[in-house]
């Protein structure tokens, strides 16, 4: 079995900004692709907390859409994290889901 066959959403391949935001620092970063369960993005300079750390994911469709949810690191790659949405937000997931329907894919 793959990798992809272990996953229990599946993933949309999306590029847009996005911040992480930990306390009082803000990490810049992109969006890889997205599910209803998390999402993949590009490993931020000067990224340096562990697995598990829980914090704010904004995803900047434009100036006009950015949407923050809860997330927690459940893997640090060597050019991309893993992030798990935290439980008890499914509305605003569907509201990330339905805006990148209109970003253009790279």
């Amino acid at each position: 079995m793959n990798y992809a066959e272990k996953r229990r959403h599946p993933r949309l391949s999306v590029f847009s900004a996005a911040m992480l935001v930990f306390g009082d620092d803000g990490y810049l970063s992109e969006v890889k692709d997205l599910s209803q369960g998390g999402a993949r993005v590009a490993l931020p300079c000067n990224w340096g907390l562990p697995v598990g750390t829980e914090c704010q994911l904004f995803l900047i469709f434009d100036q006009e859409t950015v949407i923050g949810l809860r997330i927690r690191v459940v893997r640090v790659g060597g050019d991309d994290l893993g992030l798990e949405f935290m439980p008890g937000q499914e509305a605003r997931v569907a509201s990330v889901l339905y805006e990148s329907r209109f970003v253009e894919n790279e």
